[in-house]
């Protein structure tokens, strides 16, 4: 059976912006800013953005362009006692995707609530079945375009969701820069505290920023390069991660000055976009309207997110065990959704909780946080010191000086930083 394959560069760019753009730069970006100093932040995000989150990216499309397989058969090629990594990665990717479907849930109910002029608290929201039934439908939706295949599924919706999505986030920043007290979000948001940069649990939030925003080390950048043609690597890696940062940004620029126009906590953390924005929206002129826009947009980023995740399992079904596209999906998309029922419970009256603590937020922090670091590391040692550096450098070309720089990075540098990432998280879980 002939493998698919994406139909033009622009449609394999815009699939990758879809898949690293997603609640982590709209929704978690802004927030994590806000707890960790505002402006300061900043620099060493952007530091570690394009010293380890592009390089990684680069590393993965290069691995998965040159074995033409996901990540359980890609990872195998070089040992075969790593096809049980590959299964980590896949495995951590599929218990992420679980509890994001959630989220996107939440997302889609709330930008449904706005359209129609429903008014709804959070707590009456997930104390009600609405939530379970939103799980469903967001689960749903991602199956149906990933079972139309790499074209005809994702291809397809990316082309047409990501430029709408810039398109709302463009017309958002206006809005927000329009309120009385903008600007004193934008000076909070842009100026740095320079004594902040002392703070070493500033690096490692910005560093597990980078790596969450970007969608890097977990098999999904891999599986997309699996469909690849012959474009250029290192060129639309940076394109993918430029239009990400920009997206990032552009958040920071939507959320700050509406929190500092209303007099509102920075470092509100998760709960400002469910509990904290929308009763503002309700107070503005046209409220109704901007919360659309707002959730939609959400929405928009979170789906194009989750199809992705949902590509790894399902291309390791079909690469490794030949299943058909849409069984696999069938298969996947099941598992996910009941993998997931706990969590789509746990802020409901049942409060699924375990060790006092909501079960999605155990697993946010347990795969989310913690496993997807792990998975990075993981990845970023096989590659490094175990893949024929001649593969990587025949994929990404480039001079030897290059070459050499980049092999230092995948071998030394990103593994340093993860393994420092990774017990900063354990040592403060916050």
């Amino acid at each position: 059976m002939m493998r698919e394959k994406w139909s033009s560069s622009l449609g394999f760019i815009l699939a990758s912006i879809g898949s690293a753009v997603g609640l982590g730069n709209i929704w978690r970006f802004p927030y994590i800013v806000g707890l960790n100093g505002g402006g300061a932040f900043l620099i060493p995000y952007l530091i570690a953005v394009f010293l380890c989150g592009l390089p990684l990216m680069v590393l993965e499309f290069a691995m998965g362009r040159n074995s033409k397989n996901s990540v359980v058969a890609t990872l195998s090629t070089i040992r075969k006692r790593f096809r049980f990594a590959g299964f980590f990665l896949v495995f951590v990717m599929g218990m992420i995707l679980s509890y994001y479907l959630v989220i996107t849930s939440w997302v889609l109910a709330y930008s449904l609530f706005f359209i129609s002029g429903v008014t709804i608290s959070f707590s009456a929201f997930t104390g009600s079945y609405y939530p379970l039934l939103f799980f469903l439908i967001s689960g749903i939706m991602s199956f149906v375009v990933v079972r139309a295949g790499v074209r005809r599924g994702i291809e397809k919706l990316s082309k047409f969701l990501v430029p709408v999505l810039f398109g709302m986030l463009c017309i958002l920043v206006v809005f927000s820069l329009s309120l009385p007290g903008a600007m004193r979000g934008i000076e909070f948001y842009l100026t740095p505290d320079f004594s902040k940069l002392f703070n070493p649990f500033v690096w490692t939030a910005a560093f597990g920023q980078a790596f969450f925003s970007l969608s890097v080390g977990v098999g999904i950048m891999l599986t997309y390069g699996s469909y690849m043609g012959e474009e250029r690597i290192v060129k639309n890696a940076a394109i993918i991660t430029v239009a990400d940062l920009l997206v990032a940004i552009l958040s920071g620029l939507v959320i700050f000055p509406i929190v500092f126009s209303f007099g509102l906590d920075p470092a509100a953390g998760v709960k400002l976009a469910f509990v904290t924005l929308p009763p503002i929206f309700q107070q503005m002129s046209f409220g109704s309207f901007w919360g659309a826009v707002f959730f939609l947009l959400l929405f928009l980023a979170a789906l194009t997110s989750s199809i992705s995740m949902l590509e790894v399992p399902v291309a390791t079904l079909i690469d490794s065990y030949g299943f058909k596209r849409k069984n696999a999906t069938m298969i996947v998309s099941l598992i996910v959704i009941l993998i997931g029922l706990p969590s789509a419970l746990s802020y409901t009256t049942l409060q699924l909780e375990l060790f006092g603590r909501p079960l999605l937020d155990l697993k946010d922090f347990a795969f989310g946080t913690v496993g997807i670091i792990a998975s990075g590391l993981v990845l970023s040692i096989i590659a490094g010191w175990f893949l024929d550096p001649g593969i990587i450098f025949k994929e990404i070309k480039g001079g030897r000086r290059i070459q050499k720089l980049f092999l230092i990075i995948i071998r030394f540098f990103i593994p340093l930083i993860l393994f420092i990432n990774l017990i900063a998280r354990v040592i403060k879980p916050d």
